[in-house]
């Protein structure tokens, strides 16, 4: 029998809006990040992912010096609250219904985002998810650094990641149906067996036009 994986993304996907960004108006909310200039130029650096020209490392080493000194557990305090009060309210109708779908189906159901892991394993749970992978970062003396551990789950590195789990798993011949909203995501998109674009963005839409990919638009 032929195995089968329904894959998500997730910001602007599963989810109204990016979980980075809205991470980081939650710390701005709570006063954890007291800098306007870093939420400016997180902002900034948001608009060059959805351009596709984002230096990840980068990135990660600027927004996560907000956590830094922060231990583990409080971080993860702070994520159980923004997951409810934040997050939660913003996931698609949509979304749930056709994870539901696939899980009563009995299709695994993973998540791979380009946030880093400990934002995308906590929504994800909340999802059902099965599996979830995001940019997983190191640790130093209790607390999250600023250096990615691993491949990074962003543009090539989602196939390069999932191909890594399967070769963990009881899985041969893999048919992989992936959601999207993300140009970022097109190799993954190609390596997909059916590819559903929501809410896409300019250059995924035209994309989807060339490979005739289902296109859904999905509102709260």
């Amino acid at each position: 029998m032929q195995n089968k994986l329904a894959i998500f993304d997730l910001d602007d996907t599963l989810i109204q809006g990016d979980s980075s960004v809205l991470w980081t108006q939650y710390l701005w909310d709570q006063k954890i990040i007291n800098d306007p200039l870093f939420v400016e130029a997180d902002k900034a650096m948001m608009a060059q992912y959805n351009a596709g020209t984002l230096d990840m490392p980068t990135y990660l080493r600027f927004s996560l010096q907000s956590l830094a000194d922060i231990k583990v557990e409080q971080v993860d305090r702070w994520l159980n609250d923004f997951v409810s009060n934040i997050i939660m309210p913003r996931i698609y109708p949509d979304a749930i219904q056709t994870i539901n779908h696939y899980r009563a189906e009995g299709v695994p159901i993973i998540v791979i985002s380009a946030t880093v892991s400990f934002i995308v394993k906590k929504i994800a749970e909340k999802l059902g998810a099965d599996v979830a992978m995001g940019i997983d970062i190191k640790q130093q003396n209790g607390c999250y650094g600023t250096e990615i551990e691993g491949i990074p789950t962003f543009k090539d590195g989602k196939v390069k990641r999932l191909l890594q789990w399967i070769r963990h798993q009881p899985i041969t011949d893999a048919y992989v149906y992936f959601y999207t909203d993300s140009a970022n995501d097109l190799p993954m998109c190609q390596f997909a067996d059916e590819t559903f674009v929501v809410n896409g963005d300019p250059r995924l839409i035209q994309a989807a036009k060339e490979h005739h990919w289902q296109q859904y638009q999905w509102d709260l």
